[in-house]
């Protein structure tokens, strides 16, 4: 019996025609390669065209004026349909299948799969090396996973804070890791899953906003979720959520990314997760404290908070507790002080009668400050004039009124640990007080950790300089 195959049939042609079978053979794989393309066109545009007028909210027409309606801008203009569509094709990696491009919106929707390279191209090696695995991450952290469903809420808070953690001293992984999170919280119809991908987006930007390039996208997306519920699932709060985070891109955009190098805590991510419910005495601008408690303190000039622990600090013995500012309170007692002034349930019962507990948190309240007590407009003058007494005070008469206050409540409160009988209980001399407290007065603005360190001795001395020098006798009975 004869079998027909390819080889069969070719093996009685000669070279010329062999040649030829061959070459009509290709064409007519390339021509129903190309029909396929050309059949699958018309829906991938559709697909484009659909996600694209997703991204910007819609305005309904003003029909009793031929003018164009009045929007509401944010902190910058609303990206247009047409920009982000460029922006998208541009940017973005589209996957293949079967040679046709996946479409926007497919790519930029909810997947329980994994990707296999950055969402945004890049031309960054390490980013095209680790955008996978933190997706991975990503995907554990919000619960997408097997191993990511069984997860302890400390060991979610840890995947937590590796992924902020890498974005905030990585520039670079920035705009991957907000579109990774734009993804996952896209059509996703999982409470839990898209409730913690909302938080996550809350700490990204509590701590680093996007690049220039990719703010306006973000923007879109913020905006449009902050005006519709485009998920539509039960009992999460998506709309409070985009708010929050949409006037927290705004800030960020004006002052830039949270200055530090320390990694966060647990603890500090959980906070940022909560802003968007709670306001806090935590990690706030001054101007933003004084605002919170202008209905509770009304009469107050200063920071209830700051006054409060400070006095605490002495009541419960700070003047003869050795190694006080130095010697850290236990954490658990400290986290347990902090939730109870932010919940207002020390009003009742204080938490503790533990100096070192009070004086760090303190410490704590002044360095998770959203801006510096000594500005970072004055920090490059206080680091070059750091042992002139003269001009260090005229550094503090310069700050805007808020941080001057603050300043010289800080200082005034540190010169009355200089008494001798003082300094033999507490071990704590004018340079110990000065290394303590000048982490949590100054910041330097540079993202170089050389510099940084450099600087140290300088915020150092300048520091001492005003707990030797600075005339605070005009704050007597000021709160």
């Amino acid at each position: 019996m004869m079998t027909w195959g390819r080889a069969d049939t070719l093996g009685g042609l000669t070279d010329t025609s062999r040649k030829r079978f061959r070459k009509t053979s290709w064409l007519r794989r390339l021509r129903n390669t190309l029909r396929f393309r050309s059949t699958n066109s018309l829906q991938e545009h559709e697909d484009d065209r659909r996600h694209s007028a997703e991204l910007t909210p819609t305005i309904p027409k003003d029909k009793k004026s031929s003018k164009k309606p009045v929007v509401r801008s944010p902190t910058s203009p609303i990206p247009k349909a047409p920009k982000d569509k460029e922006f998208v094709r541009k940017n973005m990696n589209r996957p293949r299948v079967f040679l046709k491009k996946v479409s926007i919106a497919t790519m930029l929707a909810y997947s329980k799969d994994q990707i296999k390279k950055p969402i945004i191209l890049t031309q960054d090696k390490d980013v095209r090396r680790d955008a996978v695995n933190c997706f991975k991450n990503l995907q554990e952290f919000m619960g997408d996973t097997r191993s990511g469903k069984n997860l302890t809420q400390k060991e979610r808070l840890k995947k937590a804070v590796e992924l902020t953690y890498t974005a905030w001293q990585k520039k670079s992984y920035r705009d991957e890791f907000f579109m990774q999170v734009i993804k996952q919280t896209t059509n996703n119809k999982k409470p839990k899953s898209l409730e913690w991908g909302w938080k996550l987006m809350s700490a990204y930007l509590y701590y680093f906003p996007p690049t220039i390039r990719f703010q306006s996208y973000l923007e879109g997306y913020l905006y449009k979720n902050k005006e519709n519920d485009l998920n539509e699932v039960p009992n999460v709060p998506v709309m409070v959520y985009a708010e929050y985070c949409h006037d927290r891109l705004g800030k960020m955009a004006i002052r830039g990314a949270k200055h530090g190098q320390k990694k966060p805590s647990d603890d500090d991510i959980a906070h940022a997760m909560l802003l968007p419910f709670k306001k806090s005495m935590f990690g706030a601008t001054l101007e933003e404290v004084m605002e919170l408690q202008r209905d509770t303190h009304p009469n107050h000039y200063l920071p209830w908070v700051l006054t409060l622990l400070a006095e605490k600090v002495v009541t419960y013995g700070g003047y003869t507790t050795e190694g006080i500012f130095r010697v850290p309170g236990d954490i658990d007692k400290v986290g347990a002080l902090k939730v109870s002034l932010d919940n207002g349930s020390h009003v009742k019962e204080f938490p503790t009668t533990d100096a070192p507990v009070c004086a760090s948190l303190l410490k704590e309240w002044l360095r998770e400050l959203y801006d510096p007590v000594i500005t970072h407009e004055t920090y490059q003058k206080c680091v070059e004039n750091s042992e002139q007494s003269n001009f260090a005070a005229s550094i503090v008469q310069e700050l805007p009124d808020i941080n001057r206050l603050v300043v010289t409540y800080v200082i005034r409160f540190l010169q009355g640990f200089l008494k001798e009988d003082t300094i033999k209980k507490t071990k704590m001399t004018a340079d110990n007080l000065a290394m303590v407290f000048a982490p949590n007065l100054l910041r330097c603005p540079s993202t170089d950790i050389q510099i940084a360190m450099d600087n140290n001795k300088y915020e150092m001395t300048f520091v001492r300089t005003l707990i030797n020098n600075l005339d605070t006798s005009y704050m007597e009975g000021v709160v």
